[in-house]
């Protein structure tokens, strides 16, 4: 009887580091999605900028630790090459890659 209460509760302890673990994997980065009509205004406009036309109905918000927000919208072209676009909350275009379509 108190092996298997050793055992679960040695369980719950590895269960609880992996939480720790996989937690601590994001460096401190939260990302959400959130609708493009969401952003702020300086946002849209440095994305609709530099989309070629491409549209984003979602857009991947993401703080980093130290509380600064970058935008991330991803997407396909109708050529099929790959889009994405990082913008800082400011408006601030922070990258831009054009890649080759699969």
């Amino acid at each position: 009887m108190r092996t298997r209460k050793q055992i679960g509760l040695g369980l719950i302890a590895l269960a609880i580091g992996l939480v720790i673990a996989v937690s601590g994997c994001t460096g401190g980065k939260k990302e959400v999605s959130v609708k493009f009509a969401d952003c702020p205004a300086a946002v849209q406009k440095t994305i609709i900028d530099n989309a070629g036309g491409v549209q984003f109905p979602e857009v991947e918000k993401e703080t980093k630790k130290d509380g600064s927000v970058v935008y991330e919208a991803k997407a396909k072209k109708d050529d099929g090459k790959k889009i994405k676009i990082k913008v800082a909350a400011d408006g601030r275009l922070v990258g831009l890659k054009n890649e080759e379509g699969d």
